[in-house]
């Protein structure tokens, strides 16, 4: 017989699965999952890429995904058309969002990376309360607060 059985933290399963969904994402530069559960159940799933039927990052359509992080640095301007830095992918979080089968209220979001501010302002306005990530957690207010 082997010895005792060890069994994730909660957390550290629903990061799993992001990780696992991150490996779908369409960016070239960052990889990105992000799942919604809620009372331990999977409500969504999301990865970084383009709207569907768009051609994404993958294909040579991003301008971002052809420069560097000494280019341009990872939350450095990504939302302006026309600028070097423009991303044409919809991040992970939103993805989740958008396709969640239910009410989102009360969600906690495990995420493969923090969360841009953007997101962390989409999250709240969900009424998702806990956001999760491998190096760090936010709750409640601090989901909005502006410090990182």
């Amino acid at each position: 017989m082997s010895g005792p059985v060890t069994v994730p933290t909660w957390d550290e399963y629903f990061l799993g699965i992001a990780r696992a969904v991150a490996a779908r994402a369409k960016c070239v530069r960052r990889r990105v999952g992000a799942v919604l559960v809620v009372d331990r159940r999977i409500i969504a799933t999301g990865y970084n890429g383009a709207a569907p039927g768009r051609p994404d990052c993958l294909e040579g359509a991003c301008p971002r995904g052809q420069l560097s992080y000494d280019q341009v640095p990872g939350l450095g301007d990504y939302d302006r058309p026309g600028s070097p830095g423009f991303c044409v992918a919809i991040h992970a979080e939103l993805n989740a969002l958008l396709f969640a089968t239910r009410d989102t209220a009360g969600a906690t979001a495990y995420i493969t990376d923090p969360p841009c501010p953007g997101c962390r302002k989409a999250l709240a306005a969900a009424g998702v309360v806990r956001a999760v990530w491998p190096d760090g957690t936010l709750d409640g207010d601090s989901l909005v607060a502006w410090e990182s």
